[in-house]
């Protein structure tokens, strides 16, 4: 009965290149651990430009971002030579100029984070890891901040103006430091043991959905069998797409160490064995419910 059950959903499976976003048969995957590395090294001097791009242009975005935090200053404060020449009302301008520092640092925390996800920190200086993995939240404080105690304590600021300025800056700085925190940040060391594993347990090729929430090393997991759409590439293309966890179940048919293996190499916990499952068991049930809406 199950087996009809499953013949009744097979649906025909597309195989998408993560790094190409072209159809690829199922099976071509590099098999040679030193193909592998080279593929990654490789990919990792292509990636090295685009992340440098990444984060000057994130930098020069915060800068923007302080520069819109001074004009909303000045377009408060009514001893700045700014305040009143602008033509219609300082509030309006001074509202303005925030959203506009809002936008710059909303947009330059994606980009900061996109490229730490290409070329991750290491995590051997704790100081540094969470500096360089939650600079977005930072800087989106540093734009923000100084603006809502200048606000609060300026004297010639009427009441009205005072609360309107605190109430905007602080939405703004909520939004913005939301928006840029990496609340699930993974280190190089991490990385690199994502890659090792996939190496050692598979193939070096992971498999993942649209909207899934973990990476499969096999390609028929029960998990992904019936998803239309199939996302492969090397363990850092999944964390590139946000996945930086194993399926549980795939992971285990390739034998039964494997997840232990997986723990001891810091790649996952007994928690996230659990969690991972879960899922697992929710993505499946998520493609089946899109699949059959299609």
């Amino acid at each position: 009965m199950a087996e009809e059950k499953q013949e009744k959903r097979a649906v025909k499976r597309v195989f998408i290149d993560a790094d190409t976003g072209k159809q690829i048969k199922e099976q071509t995957v590099i098999t040679d651990a030193k193909d592998v590395a080279t593929r990654v090294e490789v990919k990792n001097v292509i990636a090295g430009e685009e992340v440098g791009n990444k984060r000057t242009i994130a930098i020069v975005l915060w800068v923007a971002a302080i520069l819109f935090e001074v004009l909303a200053v000045m377009s408060l404060m009514q001893s700045s030579p700014l305040y009143g020449k602008l033509p219609g009302n300082p509030l309006v301008w001074m509202v303005a100029f925030l959203v506009l520092d809002l936008i710059c640092v909303i947009i330059a925390g994606q980009l900061w984070k996109r490229a730490n996800h290409i070329d991750p920190p290491s995590e051997k200086n704790a100081a540094e890891f969470f500096i360089k993995t939650q600079l977005g939240a930072i800087l989106s404080i540093v734009a923000f901040l100084p603006f809502v105690i200048i606000a609060l304590t300026d004297k010639n600021a009427d009441k009205r103006t005072k609360i309107i300025a605190v109430a905007v800056a602080l939405v703004a700085m909520l939004i913005g430091g939301g928006t840029s925190a990496d609340f699930n940040p993974v280190s190089s060391e991490d990385l690199e043991a994502m890659q090792q594993n996939a190496i050692e347990l598979g193939d070096g090729t992971v498999y993942w959905t649209e909207h899934g929430t973990v990476y499969h090393l096999n390609p028929n997991c029960h998990h992904i069998i019936n998803s239309k759409t199939i996302y492969s590439g090397d363990a850092a293309a999944a964390y590139e797409h946000g996945l930086s966890r194993p399926c549980k179940d795939c992971a285990r048919a390739d034998g039964n160490e494997t997840i232990k293996a997986m723990a001891e190499a810091g790649t996952v916990t007994e928690g996230d064995q659990t969690d991972a499952a879960a899922e697992g068991e929710a993505e499946a049930e998520g493609e089946a419910e899109t699949d059959a809406a299609a």
